[in-house]
């Protein structure tokens, strides 16, 4: 009993003082408690005040142990012949052994178990992209062939915008793993020429021109797939919390829609939607890359499956180039 009213009181002097105190004073403080309490009997209660409440930590009994806790700072666990203060990152130990007592300031042991690197790596795609698209007769950008005329891109105004979910992370290590995420991207083909395209009667894309005496003012072919990359990223440390980042890998596609829209002047300003499959494929699939500073990127995606359907459409490769911006570090 004698040495619970010991620990009880210091438990009440180190609750206020606690964060202020260096370990000088906390020892000089808990020898003077000591003093004090071996001058009188242990009342059978102890009364504390209405806001210094003691708090049993789910009542944990292993052996003869008990374990208390007050607040979220200090943490109490006792036995016959020792007593474990703990304080933050501190332990004050004070041991019985026949009579004397021994007080003992020590660092608290982590029993944390540390977490693996890769827990900590972050890969850097999440975020939206904003970049220019174009087409070729041959993968990876090249036109062994002339595209066909009607199908020449005015490049300055051939934009894609591509919206990417917050990604998945499986780190291999601190600063390298795989990354993916789901988005969402959008191309405009803006034609140069004063044409748009359409399906004919034989379910082959064929270019479509205006009435005599009208210009398409616009005209492109829009697209809209959902889309899935999966990348390989290196992190390189430049500075504290400043990285930059390398990775590459593949991406798959799945048209969710697409139209062709002409605006022109006839008896004022009229805007004309055609929604249709126009034989584009339903599934594509290619290859991505970016690099970048934090969360600025540089990024490029070249598509190795053809834009239409084999035989119903002129054979074209899509790409795309742009600055991305990731928001999800």
């Amino acid at each position: 009993m004698k040495r619970m009213l010991l620990t009880l009181t210091v438990i009440l002097a180190l609750i206020i003082p606690a964060r202020a105190q260096e370990k000088e004073e906390k020892l000089k403080e808990l020898e003077k408690l000591e003093e004090q309490t071996e001058m009188f009997t242990p009342p059978d209660t102890v009364i504390l005040e209405e806001d210094e409440a003691i708090v049993p930590e789910d009542e944990v009994y292993e052996s003869d142990t008990a374990r208390f806790k007050i607040g979220e700072m200090v943490t109490v666990e006792g036995t016959d012949d020792e007593t474990i203060i703990r304080i933050g990152k501190k332990a004050i130990k004070i041991i019985t052994d026949e009579g004397d007592t021994e007080v003992s300031l020590d660092e608290c042991e982590d029993t944390k178990k540390p977490k693996h690197p890769g827990q900590y790596f972050e890969g850097h795609l999440g975020g939206v992209e904003f970049g220019y698209n174009n087409y070729s007769t041959d993968p990876w950008g090249s036109n062994s062939i002339p595209i066909e005329s009607y199908l020449d891109l005015n490049t300055a105004k051939s934009t894609s915008f591509n919206l990417i979910l917050p990604p998945v992370n499986l780190g291999l290590s601190r600063h390298f793993g795989l990354v993916t995420a789901l988005g969402i991207n959008f191309n405009n083909y803006r034609f140069d020429g004063n044409n748009s395209v359409a399906v004919d009667d034989g379910g082959i894309i064929t270019p479509v021109y205006p009435a005599d005496g009208i210009d398409y003012e616009k005209s492109k072919l829009a697209t809209v797939y959902a889309i899935l990359p999966v990348m390989v990223e290196v992190q390189i440390p430049v500075s504290y919390n400043n990285i930059i980042s390398l990775s590459a890998g593949v991406i798959g596609a799945v048209k969710l829609g697409s139209h062709t829209k002409v605006v022109y002047h006839d008896d004022g300003k009229q805007k004309d939607k055609n929604r249709d499959d126009f034989n584009l494929n339903v599934l594509r699939y290619g290859v991505t890359a970016r690099a970048g500073y934090d969360m600025v990127q540089v990024y490029g995606t070249c598509y190795l499956s053809p834009m239409f359907e084999k035989g119903r459409g002129p054979e074209l490769y899509p790409f795309e180039v742009g600055i991305a911006l990731t928001f999800n570090d």
